[in-house]
């Protein structure tokens, strides 16, 4: 037996579901059409100068099924490998106009430029304290406009609304906060750390689709210093958003030889309980800025050098709150009901980051068109922070693209990248929960320890349609 039942125990409850966050970039929006010096369609998110910089209407359509695998040997205690996968299709539509006006350039499009999920396979492994399941985005519906002087020299500025989503679910540790609550009464509990990670002292949080609305802008120039050179820069500014939604709640209960928690569990109406309330999500999303130079030797080629800075800084929280929290079987006690509804501060700390990329185009015979693309994407997740729902790293990323214009106002285009994730060891992480309260990280750290090898690959394969009129 654990310790005696006392009366007056109170259990704390901690929240830490998230999508696997990373970075959240998507490098690739509209595929490898996409790049800061582009006039067609992908110029909306790329450059809004570069809707001004083209000819007639312009429009480019790209599905990308991308499959991604993230392999996990965590650490000891509780160690193991384990496997987070995401699946899904990734989509991006733009078209520009200059209305028949020499100059002119205005557009519409979305795409998805932060995208982040996956799930656990098979679920139940070692990391899910970290994630079994989640998804993070923002669905970037843009409205853009451009002005060209004089074939040299293109503005542009567009408006941005952004339609950001998440969902998670998470087993979350409650053994921690239970211990010390015991030793606040001067009870020994007998827990070890080697206790921690149990499933009777945990409860499932499943934060269903939240969601949040926010607008942002970019702006744009594009020089032709010569005409087989362009210079593209853009700004692109970050967002603030607070995802709000259903939250819903399943608890454990400590096994009945634990005497002191299965008693504080049951006193407190949690034990074996469903609740469901009300969650927020708030962080925030980069402002970047990108560019690039292109060269076209011949009619038939251009190639590109091109960059950016993504100021990943300040998404260094999430914000998380839930309320109106309802027993779902019972009512919970007044005491419960305060613990749980709570905000709290969860660590992402990232960093500014940085990318480089060179890609090249080529005409054949008129119908055909080849590419390639190689990047160096860098990551903005420092490893004290790395765990499953926030995994990032050093990415190459190489690409493909084959098009055939079966008609000449129509070109169909295949391509294929991927991405070669650099290999993580993790040794320092922040997130070491201990039942040792002098031990116990910062106030914002509240995971199961990160420590281990994190490794994996990405695969992204696009389906694109080119239109020009």
């Amino acid at each position: 037996m654990r310790g005696v039942a006392t009366a007056g125990l109170s259990l704390a409850l901690c929240w830490s579901a998230s999508a696997r966050a990373a970075s959240l970039d998507n490098l690739e929006m509209g595929g490898l059409w996409g790049t800061p010096a582009a006039t067609d369609g992908t110029a909306l998110w790329w450059n809004p100068a570069g809707v001004a910089a083209g000819q007639g209407t312009r429009i480019t359509i790209e599905g990308a099924p991308t499959f991604a695998t993230i392999d996990i040997e965590r650490a000891a205690p509780h160690g193991g490998p384990d496997t987070v996968r995401l699946e899904g299709v990734v989509p991006y539509a733009g078209a520009v106009s200059d209305f028949g006006v020499d100059g002119l350039g205005v557009g519409i499009g979305f795409g998805v430029p932060y995208v982040r999920g996956g799930a656990q396979d098979p679920e139940g492994g070692p990391v899910r304290y970290h994630l079994r399941e989640g998804r993070i985005e923002a669905i970037d519906i843009m409205v853009a406009a451009g002005w060209e002087f004089s074939d040299m020299v293109a503005v542009g500025a567009a408006v941005h609304y952004l339609k950001s989503g998440w969902s998670a679910r998470v087993d979350q540790e409650l053994m921690v906060d239970l211990a010390h609550e015991i030793e606040a009464l001067d009870q020994d509990p007998g827990y070890t750390d080697d206790d921690l990670e149990n499933p009777d002292y945990a409860a499932t949080l499943d934060f269903q689709h939240l969601h949040d609305d926010a607008v942002s802008f970019s702006a744009g120039l594009r020089v032709k210093p010569v005409e087989t050179v362009a210079i593209s820069v853009a700004y692109v500014h970050g967002a603030k958003v607070d995802n709000q939604g259903e939250v819903s709640l399943e608890f454990g209960c400590p096994p009945e030889e634990d005497l002191l928690g299965r008693f504080g569990a049951q006193s407190r109406g949690l034990c074996y309980s469903a609740a469901d309330g009300r969650a927020s999500v708030a962080y925030a999303l980069p402002a970047r800025v990108h560019g690039g130079v292109q060269v076209r030797p011949t009619e038939q080629l251009a190639v590109e050098a091109m960059g950016g800075v993504v100021f990943w800084k300040v998404h260094d929280d999430y914000i998380i709150t839930v309320s109106d929290i309802t027993g779902r079987d019972a009512e919970l006690p007044a005491e419960s009901v305060a613990l749980i509804e709570r905000t709290q501060a969860w660590a992402r700390d990232n960093q500014t980051s940085f990318w480089l990329g060179l890609d090249a185009k080529g005409t054949l015979a008129e119908r055909f068109t080849i590419g390639g693309r190689l990047m160096l994407d860098k990551a903005a997740v420092p490893s004290k922070a790395l765990i499953a729902n926030n995994f990032d790293t050093d990415s190459v990323i190489t690409g493909v693209l084959f098009a055939v214009r079966p008609v000449d106002v129509v070109e169909i285009g295949v391509s294929w990248s991927h991405y070669f994730l650099q290999t993580r060891d993790v040794t320092d992480s922040a997130f070491a929960m201990t039942l040792d309260p002098e031990a116990a990280a910062a106030e914002r750290y509240f995971y199961p320890h990160g420590n281990g090898s994190y490794g994996g690959s990405i695969d992204r394969f696009g389906i694109s349609g080119q239109v020009r009129f």
